[in-house]
Parts: C-alpha cells; structure tokens; sequence
C-alpha cells in the first residue's frame, strides 16, 4: 500500500491519486505526467525538487512514514 497525493488537478476537482515522494531536503509531494497539473506536485516530469532543485534525489514514502494505521486485512489480531 502506497500513499497516494490527495492534491486537485489543475481545473478539474479530482484527486491527483499519484504516489508521494520525499525529496532529500524534506519537502514532499506527487509527480505527474505533465508539468504543474497537480496542486500538491512536488517534483517536475524529470524528478526535479520544486522546492530545492535537486534531481533525482527522491524516494517513495510508505504509509508508516505519515502516521498510516495498519488494515484489518494486514493485521487482523487487531480488530
């Protein structure tokens, strides 16, 4: 289970629904197909930090990472 950017698309309400990644400076967010589509991208096409400028320096940020609870499906003695 990954999680998933609850950004808006530029124009339309729909979630963004892309994974988020980490950059090494901290900042976070999507990456998405197309330049600025996304309200919460964090990166450009080419992995860019908007934040920092680094590329290629991001990794994919797990749902411990952000405080996710564990499913009934992945731990079910905990129902």
């Amino acid at each position: 289970m990954l999680v998933r950017c609850d950004g808006t698309r530029s124009g339309y309400q729909l979630l963004c629904n892309g994974s988020v990644y980490q950059c090494v400076c901290g900042h976070t967010g999507c990456i998405q197909s197309k330049t600025a589509t996304c309200s919460k991208q964090g990166f450009s096409v080419l992995g860019k930090c908007v934040a920092c400028g680094a590329v290629g320096q991001h990794t994919l940020v797990a749902p411990e990472a952000v405080g996710f609870r564990r499913t009934l499906m992945q731990d079910p003695q905990t129902s």
